[in-house]
């Protein structure tokens, strides 16, 4: 290599060193540089000697580069310019001082003039031209360059294609250029690494030194990486193309079609040989399939012949001996292989070569049999080796020997014993009786297939199981189903299920889980027929089994094995079992269980003749009275009954309408009794009425996704799909079973949000079309269930609450467009008050009216309530505020809004405004509704927390107490009693307790007969939950006070009145624990007082107070004499009064006496 270093890619290093050759593309140029004259060379390197000279730096590049380019090449202006010694620059060598620069190694090519500054005076824009020049010079010059190399290489190419004519020769060699070379060497350089030979890699770089294998660009060639070494490998097939001969040939149409005339007699004759080839191959297979069946037979008697040679011990384990069973393993796998095989061998061309085969190695088998027969008695060894099914050697401790080994024949050939004689012998010394069955089960084991293993399985689990423990029965589940599906015969196939249903007596939840996933994979494994046949028999064996598990098994197979069974079955056979069981069955987790199979059955059933049959099997099972199979039959059946009938089209028109007229029966069955009776009270059955209001709930999910899949918008649903659709489905109210979720009824989520979306546009028009379930919630249901909800009454909670919930689902569901636009306006309409209810005569002569009924909780908790956005809130405290005012004023009853208080106080969000609702009230003008609010904060009292009490509650009831109005100041007593009840903040206690003083002391109340009666009624139901201390000081002396001053009513209404809440009040203080002054004192004399006004308003009563004066006399009298039993304490006080609450309730025939303590 030369001093300078290489820096031209097109030149090898050779070149370098040789400076008067240059290397260029060009055919001419190349002889063009061989014709020059050293004379004309020895001129030129003077010129441009002298223009170094005269430093004509920029003239003799220009020199230099036109040299290049037409081939020539002076060594002397290639040195200079490829010598960065020659570009340095002092500081002294420019004009200007200004300018700063750092002294460093650069060559012309690398000289950054524009990092200084523009003083140079037009020295840094020469310098810049002369570098783009040279820069643009270099790259044409590198594309001349690649452009020459590439097409001579193409047209070598070219030629030596037109020479070998399209042959692709192999083998021959042919001269590399560098070009050639260097493009090979990338390639293989680059194999090595992708395969990590990293160390040849090195290797080979490193003995080319004069190529960068980093990039292709140093190849020199103007053309795209190739692709990978191996690429080039897979892909050189598809460059090979031999040379082919064509010819030309010419015929007419006659000709063509005598060609295929004679092309389809060939064919048809072809198709008629192998036709008849075919039959034959097929005779020959059955004849195969015969002697193959015959085989089996005769090998099968050999082994049992075998076996009774089997049975040989050894007693010298110190010795082993390595035994050889080539010979046997051979015959063994013979024998598979013929059995196994023949089938195969027969579906070739050649069949009677394999008949042949087969039968030369059945006869094989036969004889190694009986030759391994004789071997076996002849041989003995001293450790056994037992042959697995893949043919491996498992040397064992010392039992019997299987199999005869060369070595021992051996040694024992030396021996000349009869057969007779050695059998004899080995009978006497190891005899085994023939009639033990495990020992003539495990002499089948040695060469037993698959089918001999099942039946053995068969033969051996009836024997194993009486002896495994019941808690451990369960592991043998798999076992028996693995050999009752596999067993070939159906009898012991009947035994094995029997087996499987009798294994556990009382199978528990978990193991009754693994039968039914047993009995799947049965019915999976065996197909329909066999189940049929085998497994459906077991289940009615068990129908009516003594034990309550077994009975659950039978209804959970039933339901388990539906997918598989036929419908015919389902609906026949199954549809019986599991009728017959929910009829007769009268334990509820059995109906429990077959509940839930009929749900499974009615997803499966297609008769549409059973679905009468199913609706009267779901109202019999909501009737059931088993709450667990009443929710089963909510959570399971009902749903699936649904997803039927909506199929049907009967889900709007026979299932939700028989739940509808149900509770419409109810309703009216219960007014009928109300008015019979002439009694306030509607005599609903409770019970009956929540079962079918939870129907119709679960039901309103199924009727929302039919009513908005059959809207006339339709066939729009696809373009939706395609579309992103924002719809918020999380406003759907949480269902109470998965099988009721809306997602799973619509079939997913993106179809739910597009039928929603369609839904609330096609609604929320002006005008729109409606359709047929449409009309029907709008036109029937609704207005139906207003009916139901006006002679519902509220007496009940439970129904006040499953009505309000019911319409809550109703109205989240369906959405706020179809509430404001079809629900509301109705329950609007039915809330418009007449001209009979202008007055309170007018409510006091009408039973029901609708804002007194249970209209007013439905629409306030169910409707109004079920959206949360600020003008739904306004809207509901409107509301509260109206029906507040109205039945205030009117003086009705306020039944109505203390369950819709009740309903809305429930849900914590409702609590502030309700609070504001009342404090509107109790700033109002009119004394009947400052009186209303009142009573009213007796509900918040129990609804809300003690910081509310503390802060909205009690101050608003210290207002309302100091009402001038005395109405006022009486309701707000049982609010007052609900805070002792209620809270345990102890000067809010204090100051509730001052009240209650100020109303017993004060003068102005001891004649307001009503605020005495109000007074006595809270009383009565705090006392027993009051402290001690407000009972003993408050309450026991003042009720005895207002006992003395009753003695002297002359007012016989006020007077009754009065002794009947004393009377009701001294009952329940009765039985708390008062020390003997209190009752000396205050106890014993009230109780005397009532004792006279009972005597004159209610004898019947009388007898009750006389024992109760007379246990507190006993108790006083014996703690003054001191002579009490150890036994009369609290525990005795107790038993007395329990003793006492029976007797007078049997003679005095009062059932309600201490209602007030419940």
């Amino acid at each position: 290599m030369a001093d300078v270093p290489n820096t031209n890619p097109f030149l090898d290093d050779e070149d370098v060193e040789k400076p008067g050759i240059t290397v260029t593309g060009e055919n001419d140029i190349e002889s063009q540089a061989a014709k020059t004259s050293d004379h004309h060379e020895l001129s030129l390197d003077a010129l441009a000697a002298s223009l170094l000279k005269e430093n004509f730096v920029l003239t003799a590049l220009e020199f230099h580069t036109e040299l290049l380019e037409t081939g020539r090449e002076i060594p002397r202006l290639r040195d200079y310019f490829s010598n960065p010694g020659n570009f340095e620059r002092t500081k002294d060598e420019f004009g200007t001082a200004s300018l700063h620069r750092t002294s460093s190694i650069q060559t012309f090519d690398s000289l950054d003039f524009a990092r200084y500054s523009d003083d140079g005076g037009g020295q840094v824009d020469e310098r810049v031209a002369v570098l783009e020049f040279e820069l643009r010079k270099a790259q044409e010059t590198i594309k001349s360059l690649r452009a020459s190399l590439t097409q001579e290489a193409e047209n070598e190419l070219g030629s030596t294609e037109q020479v070998n004519e399209g042959v692709v020769t192999l083998g021959q060699e042919e001269a590399i250029k560098p070009l050639d070379k260097k493009a090979i060497n990338f390639l293989i350089n680059e194999y090595l690494l992708l395969q990590n030979y990293k160390l040849t890699a090195v290797t080979f770089s490193e003995e080319n030194e004069d190529q960068d294998f980093e990039d292709w660009d140093d190849v020199g060639l103007n053309m795209a990486r190739p692709p990978s070494l191996l690429h080039l490998y897979k892909d050189y097939g598809n460059h090979a193309t031999p040379v082919m001969s064509t010819e030309d040939f010419h015929c007419q149409v006659e000709l063509e079609r005598e060609e295929d005339q004679k092309l389809w007699e060939e064919w048809t004759d072809l198709k008629s040989q192998l036709e008849s080839k075919v039959a034959d191959l097929e005779n020959q297979i059955d004849v195969c399939k015969k002697e193959n069946q015959s085989l089996k037979s005769q090998i099968t008697e050999l082994y049992d012949q075998r076996s009774e040679n089997q049975m040989i011990y050894s007693f010298t384990p110190s010795k082993k001996h390595s035994i050889s069973i080539n010979q046997d393993n051979d015959c063994t796998l013979g024998v598979d292989n013929s059995v196994n095989n023949c089938n195969e061998e027969c579906d070739r061309t050649d069949v009677t070569d394999s008949v042949k085969d087969s039968d030369s190695k059945a006869k094989s088998v036969i004889n190694g049999d009986q030759s391994r027969d004789r071997d076996i008695s002849e041989g003995s060894s001293e450790s056994v080796v037992v042959l697995d099914r893949n043919g491996s050697l498992d040397d064992r401790s010392p039992t019997m020997t299987m199999s005869p080994t060369s070595e021992s024949t051996e040694d024992t050939s030396k021996r000349h014993l009869t057969p007779t004689f050695r059998k004899s012998l080995l009978d006497v010394c190891f005899h085994v009786s023939k009639d033990n069955r495990i020992v003539h089960e495990v002499s089948q084991i040695i060469g037993a297939d698959r089918d001999h293993i099942i039946t053995m399985l068969a033969r051996c689990l009836p024997h194993i199981v009486p002896n495994v423990l019941l808690a451990k029965r369960e592991e043998l589940i798999p076992l028996i189903l693995c050999t009752a599906m596999l067993h070939p015969d159906s009898k012991e196939r009947d035994k094995l299920l029997n087996i499987l249903f009798n294994l556990i007596k009382k199978p528990d939840e978990e193991q009754r889980q693994m039968i039914m996933t047993g009995c799947v994979a049965f019915a999976q494994h065996t197909g329909s027929a066999r189940l049929m046949e085998e497994l459906l028999p077991q289940c009615w064996e068990q129908i009516n089994h003594k034990y309550p598990e077994r009975r659950i098994l039978v209804a959970e197979a039933c339901g388990a094995l539906a997918s598989y069974l036929p419908t015919e079955i389902l609906s026949s056979l199954i549809l019986s079992m599991l009728q017959q069981m929910m009829v007769d069955d009268k334990e509820a987790e059995v109906r429990e269980a077959v509940v839930r199979s009929l749900g499974i059955l009615f997803g499966f059933i297609s008769d549409t003749d059973k679905y009468t049959q199913g609706c009267e099997l779901l109202w019999t099972s909501l009737k059931d009275p088993s709450e667990r199979v009443v929710m089963t039959a909510l959570h399971v059946f009902l749903p699936s009954l649904a997803v039927w009938a909506d199929e049907l089209d009967k889900l709007q028109h026979s299932l939700i309408h028989s739940v509808v007229r149900d509770l419409e029966e109810l309703v009216k069955c219960a007014l009928a009794a109300q008015k019979a009776s002439n009694s306030t009270h509607i005599p609903l059955n409770e019970s009956r009425f929540m079962n079918s209001m939870a129907a119709l709930q679960e039901l309103i999910s199924f009727l929302y996704v039919s009513v908005i899949k059959t809207g006339p918008y339709s066939d729009r649903v696809g373009e939706v799909l395609h579309n992103v659709v924002d719809v918020d489905i999380s406003r759907f109210p949480k269902p109470s079973s998965i099988l009721s979720d809306l997602k799973v009824v619509c079939g997913d989520k993106d179809q739910l949000s597009a039928f929603v979306h369609l839904f609330e546009n096609h609604i929320g028009k002006e005008w729109f079309e409606p359709w047929d379930s449409f009309n029907w919630v709008v036109n029937n249901l609704i207005p139906r269930l207003l009916e139901v909800v006006l002679g519902a009454g509220l007496a009940l909670p439970k129904i006040v609450n499953s009505l309000c919930r019911c319409f809550f689902l109703l109205s989240r569901t369906f959405g706020k467009v179809f509430v404001e636009k079809r629900l509301r306006p109705k329950f609007i309409e039915l809330m418009v008050l007449t001209d009979e209810h202008t007055d309170h005569r007018g409510y006091a002569a009408a039973k029901q009216t609708s804002v007194t009924t249970c209209v007013v909780p439905v629409y306030a908790a169910g409707v109004l309530s079920a959206f949360n956005s600020e003008e739904d809130r306004q809207q509901l405290s409107q509301f509260l505020q109206e029906i507040l005012c109205t039945l205030s004023i009117y003086q009705a009853p306020l039944d109505s809004l203390k369950a819709a208080f009740t309903e809305l106080s429930s849900t914590h969000s409702n609590h502030e405004l309700l609070l504001t609702v009342l404090w509107d009230a109790v700033v109002h003008t009119s004394p009947q509704v400052r009186a209303t609010s009142a009573r009213l904060f007796e509900l918040m009292v129990k609804g809300v927390g003690e910081n509310l009490i503390s802060t909205r509650v009690f101050p608003a009831l210290v207002t309302l107490g100091t009402d001038p109005e005395i109405i006022v100041r009486t309701a707000t007593i049982p609010a007052l009693g609900a805070i002792i009840e209620n809270v345990s903040l102890v000067d809010m206690l204090d100051r509730v307790y001052m009240q209650f003083v100020t109303f017993m002391d004060d003068r102005m109340y001891r004649d307001e007969h009503e605020v005495n009666i109000e007074l006595i009624r809270t009383l009565a139901r705090v006392g027993p939950n009051a402290e001690p201390r407000f009972r003993d000081d408050l309450i026991l002396p003042r009720l005895a006070f207002v006992a003395l001053n009753n003695n002297h009513q002359q007012n016989e209404r006020k007077r009754t009145e009065v002794a009947l809440q004393l009377f009701e009040a001294y009952s329940a203080l009765s039985c708390c624990f008062i020390n003997d002054q209190l009752v000396q004192e205050a106890m014993l004399p009230g109780l005397r007082c009532l004792k006279q006004d009972m005597a004159a308003v209610a004898p019947e009563r009388e007898e009750v107070v006389s024992s109760i004066i007379k246990d507190y006399e006993a108790k006083v009298e014996g703690s003054r004499s001191g002579n009490m039993p150890s036994n009369h304490g609290p525990e005795d006080v107790k038993s007395r009064v329990m003793n006492r609450i029976k007797d007078t309730t049997s003679k005095a025939n009062i059932s309600n006496i201490f209602t007030r303590k419940k």
